[in-house]
């Protein structure tokens, strides 16, 4: 009986001390001090938690960017241009619609290239062209100006055979009459058939005409002699003019 009240004595004492420390907890004031062994604890609790939140921010962060990588590729159709290169079956959504739409723009791309290359080759077409057109009309100038400067020949050539001996010498200068006439003088003492053959070379049939007059009728008769008879035949029709 003794010990049946000790005990219940002793539980008692126990639920009371129990009961005070409980009040204790739930109304001691906020500024208490905290055991030392407590704070480094919840520190170091703390610094767990941030490194594990950091770690599984880093590890989203990385599946996203896998995620973003992976859909662009198939979005793009670059999945599939992988896949058709190392000869990897394709099972990817929509397949065989991107591997089409991936073909079309190819083809389209293919036939810009070779419209741009057209185009390109027909501008050269086109500059060279002109370049012939502008060469025509030069050559067609040219020509013009030549048929023109033949046909003005053409007409002094005329002119001159209709000048007689005395319109010749009337067109020389003083100087020019006196170096005609000394060469006559040569010519009389040379061989006739010399004279001829050398005047025949030096000089036109209105020129033999005046150092024919100006010589002897006896040597002018010899050296025409000797002319070639066509030009023999221009320099006496100008003499008899």
């Amino acid at each position: 009986m003794a010990v049946s009240n000790q005990t219940a004595a002793k539980t008692a004492q126990n639920t009371m001390q129990w009961r005070g420390k409980k009040f204790e907890e739930t109304f001691k004031p906020a500024n208490r001090p905290v055991p030392q062994d407590d704070v480094e604890a919840e520190k170091a609790g703390g610094k767990k938690k941030g490194r594990g939140r950091r770690v599984l921010i880093i590890i989203l962060a990385l599946i996203v960017l896998v995620a973003a990588g992976a859909a662009a590729l198939v979005f793009t159709g670059t999945a599939d241009v992988i896949l058709e290169t190392f000869g990897i079956p394709n099972f990817l959504p929509g397949a065989e619609v991107r591997s089409l739409q991936y073909q079309l723009q190819q083809r389209a791309y293919e036939l810009d290239n070779r419209e741009q290359l057209l185009n390109a080759r027909e501008d050269m077409l086109d500059q060279r062209e002109a370049e012939l057109l502008e060469r025509s009309e030069q050559l067609d100038v040219r020509e013009r100006n030549l048929r023109k400067q033949q046909e003005e020949w053409e007409e002094s050539v005329e002119a001159a055979k209709k000048m007689t001996i005395t319109d010749i010498l009337a067109s020389y200068s003083e100087d020019k009459l006196k170096s005609m006439q000394q060469v006559g003088a040569i010519y009389s003492k040379m061989d006739p058939e010399a004279a001829a053959s050398i005047a025949s070379e030096l000089y036109d049939a209105q020129q033999i005409a005046v150092i024919c007059y100006s010589m002897q009728p006896q040597a002018a008769a010899k050296l025409l002699e000797n002319l070639d008879p066509k030009l023999a035949a221009d320099v006496t029709e100008i003499l008899a003019g």
